[in-house]
């Protein structure tokens, strides 16, 4: 599959904001402002080559969750943030997604925080080239997320 990159549109944007994860993954459902919160350049679709929504990915602070432990982000780092739609979750599309975000990123070293409990998208940034460095607390949901180098 090829995948091509584009500024994330309101109207792809209103239909992300609609997708539902099922079970411990709806902690990557959105919330109500997240229409507004990714017009700001930094969210951009994956689409396919017929011009089909099929994820997205964002940089900066957008990608990074509000954490009880102080200082869980040096600016050291590019945060990336990729999700994929939720019915093509578990197919196989991981690697070809992530590769996608690290290269439109341009740029070395970046970060990613993940759910603890997503041992597929952990070890696909492992795989990757990605190091484990902390685990965090949600500031909002006592969510624990992992937060994996490169």
């Amino acid at each position: 599959m090829k995948i091509g990159i584009q500024a994330l549109t309101t109207c792809q944007a209103e239909v992300i904001s609609s997708w539902v994860y099922e079970d411990e993954y709806s902690v990557y459902n959105h919330h109500k402002d997240f229409v507004k919160d990714c017009m700001g350049g930094r969210h951009f679709a994956f689409v396919s080559g017929e011009g089909e929504l099929l994820g997205y990915m964002c940089f900066g602070k957008e990608a990074r969750i509000p954490t009880l432990e102080e200082n869980a982000y040096c600016d050291d780092f590019l945060d990336i943030g990729l999700h994929i739609r939720p019915d093509l979750t578990g197919k196989g599309l991981g690697k070809l997604f992530l590769q996608t975000c690290i290269e439109h990123a341009s740029c070395k070293p970046v970060r990613a925080t993940i759910a603890s409990f997503n041992k597929r998208a952990i070890n696909l940034c492992v795989n990757a080239g990605f190091d484990v460095k902390q685990e965090v607390t949600h500031r909002n949901t006592g969510y624990k997320f992992t937060i994996v180098t490169l």
